[in-house]
């Protein structure tokens, strides 16, 4: 995005992972069709499972049994177990949605889902900018602590 600030400790793969959640989270916002604002915004909940995953070095690990983003999530992240069992509980949906099925998500629905995205985001970023201050720089902590 032109002219967008940059977030500390948002760099590398998981931050840029965590840039594309928050793009797909504005896009699902403005969708005025509920079944797609839902869609969207799931997506933007795996690119921020993906920056938890990448964050943990999970994604570079040898290939799992489960390719269940939240089943991952939850292995390589318990502190994200709560986040990992609320988006399980709508997978089923999301796939129906984007095989065509019919699945009702009304308005209220689809709001109530964006928002909740919108707070697991806020809670990867919060580990991201924590990981960032944690990294030594030149033999010290970014907090300036040896």
């Amino acid at each position: 995005m032109a002219g967008r600030m940059e977030h500390p400790g948002r760099s590398g793969r998981a931050g840029g992972l965590l840039d594309r959640a928050d793009g797909l989270l504005l896009q699902a916002a403005a969708e005025p069709d509920p079944r797609e604002r839902f869609r969207t915004a799931y997506l933007a909940g795996l690119r921020g499972a993906g920056a938890v995953l990448a964050l943990t070095g999970a994604d570079r690990a040898p290939r799992a049994r489960s390719r269940n983003a939240w089943v991952l999530m939850q292995q390589a992240a318990p502190e994200f177990v709560m986040w990992s069992d609320y988006f399980s509980s709508f997978s089923e949906t999301r796939a129906a949605i984007e095989a065509g099925l019919d699945r009702p998500v009304d308005a209220q629905l689809a709001d109530e889902f964006v928002s909740r995205v919108g707070a697991f985001l806020y809670d990867v970023e919060d580990s991201i900018s924590a990981a960032a201050r944690m990294r030594p720089i030149n033999g010290r902590l970014a907090d300036g602590s040896a």
